[in-house]
C-alpha cells in the first residue's frame, strides 16, 4: 500500500477554514436582533412628536446601537414623513407615562416590505450631546447583555401559589 507524501491533493482554493469566533459572533448578532425585535414589539412603545402638528406618531423600532437606530413607519403617499425637519425627537416609553427622549437625525430612508405591508425604513444617528444620551447608552448596553444571556421559557417549570 503506497504511503502519502504528506501533501494534500486538494488545492488551497478548495479548502474552507471555519473561524469559530466569527461564526459565534454572527450567531450572537442574530440572537441579539431577534431578542431586540421582541423587546421592541412587546415591551417598549416608541413614538415621535412632530413639531409642526404637535402630535405623537407611533414608530416601529427595528435596530438600535450606541450611534443610532433604525425604525419604520407604514408607507403613506398622502402624508410624506417627516415633513419639516430631518431631526426628530424619539420617545422610548417604558410605561404609560414615563419615557426617555433622544434626538435623532435622519441619515437615510428606503422603502421596505415586511409581511406584505409597505413601509419606509429610516436610519438615524443619535445626538450624543443631549442630557439623556448617557441613559440611552446604558439602555443599549442592557439590550446587548440581555440578548446574550436571555433564555426562552420552555414552560418546563410549574408555578405554585401559596
Amino acid at each position: 500500500m503506497p504511503q502519502g507524501t504528506g501533501k494534500s491533493t486538494t488545492s488551497t482554493t478548495d479548502q474552507h477554514i471555519i473561524d469559530f469566533s466569527e461564526v459565534r459572533a454572527q450567531k450572537l448578532e442574530e440572537k441579539r436582533r431577534k431578542n431586540e425585535r421582541i423587546f421592541f414589539k412587546h415591551l417598549l412603545s416608541v413614538y415621535t412628536v412632530m413639531s409642526d402638528s404637535k402630535s405623537m406618531f407611533p414608530i416601529e423600532l427595528i435596530d438600535i446601537s450606541e450611534d443610532g437606530c433604525a425604525f419604520q413607519i407604514p408607507f403613506n403617499p398622502d402624508k410624506p414623513w417627516p415633513t419639516s425637519s430631518d431631526t426628530i425627537p424619539i420617545r422610548l416609553y417604558f410605561s404609560q407615562d414615563t419615557y426617555l427622549e433622544v434626538i435623532a437625525k435622519i441619515a437615510n430612508a428606503r422603502p421596505s416590505i415586511e409581511n406584505g405591508t409597505r413601509y419606509t425604513r429610516y436610519g438615524c444617528t443619535v445626538d450624543k450631546q443631549t442630557s439623556t444620551y448617557s441613559a440611552f447608552i446604558q439602555f443599549v448596553k442592557f439590550l446587548k447583555l440581555y440578548s446574550e444571556h436571555a433564555h426562552k421559557d420552555m414552560g418546563d417549570v410549574s408555578v405554585f401559589y401559596l
